[in-house]
């Protein structure tokens, strides 16, 4: 799972190619923690799809930017642009079916 800033957004998702799915989370969230084991067990399954997450509370402008307003939210970037995205906390059949071809 990367880590993203604001140094390394744009490298690592804007201007990336294939799939970044991008967790924005906030570290006082417990549903966005309740994620965390779900989104890595979904990682494990599906290495052609980069995973990610960002800090929403410590990058509220990406945030904003991406239309987030309540975290945890999933956004899907194919090669830099947002395709489809999820809102709260979901079992990982979910985010299987968000990042299906």
């Amino acid at each position: 799972m990367v880590e993203l800033t604001k140094a390394n957004f744009d490298a690592q998702v804007t201007e990336a190619s294939g799939l970044v799915l991008v967790d924005f989370w906030s570290p006082g969230c417990g549903p966005c923690r309740m994620m965390e084991p779900v989104l890595e067990a979904v990682a494990a399954r599906h290495p052609a799809v980069r995973f990610a997450k960002l800090d929403a509370a410590a990058n509220p402008d990406i945030a904003w930017a991406f239309n987030v307003v309540s975290v945890p939210a999933f956004v899907l970037f194919r090669d830099g642009v947002p395709v489809g995205e999820i809102v709260g906390a979901v079992p990982a059949r979910r985010i299987e079916e968000l990042i299906a071809p």
